[in-house]
């Protein structure tokens, strides 16, 4: 059940990101990642999780990419073998400087998002600034092997923070 929920939610995402009307010639790309996280969440840990995200070039150097991450952290004063871990849904957007270097394509970037941290107690809602490095080794026109390291302070004050190291596949598609 969970899984066709973030299924749906990620083509949700992806749908609802794609512009109608584009630039001729504007590259997008979708991006499925796994990823490590380090987090300092009401409760400190490591974890996997899920990326799907779309990037849209707005310049030859500059993009915008509107991502989520899903994860599971265990919370403090929540067993994660009696109830359960938490659930992590983190969507932003993020605005990123991107160069070409051969097959490499490089790029650093900064963002705002939203995190929603979902536990057997409550259901916690926080504004998130991310920072992001990484690149993209071109194996095709169309097809991309992708690193990335992410930081995530949640609240304006970086009460919380989640760290990411993703590795992951892109696609790049014209015109979707």
């Amino acid at each position: 059940m969970r899984f066709r929920v973030v299924v749906s939610w990620v083509f949700a995402f992806v749908v609802g990101a794609a512009s109608a009307a584009q630039a001729q010639g504007a590259w997008q790309d979708i991006k499925l990642s796994a990823s490590g996280i380090d987090y300092d969440l009401s409760g400190t840990g490591r974890t996997t999780g899920v990326v799907a995200s779309v990037t849209r070039t707005l310049s030859p150097h500059l993009a915008l990419e509107m991502r989520s991450l899903f994860a599971r952290p265990c919370q403090q004063f929540q067993s994660c073998t009696d109830v359960g871990p938490a659930s992590l849904i983190a969507p932003e957007a993020q605005l990123q400087y991107r160069w070409t270097a051969g097959r490499l394509e490089p790029y650093v970037g900064a963002g705002l998002g939203a995190s929603m941290l979902r536990s057997s107690f409550h259901t916690d809602w926080d504004p998130t600034v991310s920072f992001a490095a990484g690149t993209g080794v071109r194996l095709t026109d169309r097809l991309a092997v992708t690193g990335e390291f992410r930081l995530r302070g949640h609240e304006w004050r970086f009460t919380g923070t989640t760290t990411e190291i993703a590795a992951g596949l892109a696609w790049r598609v014209r015109n979707f």
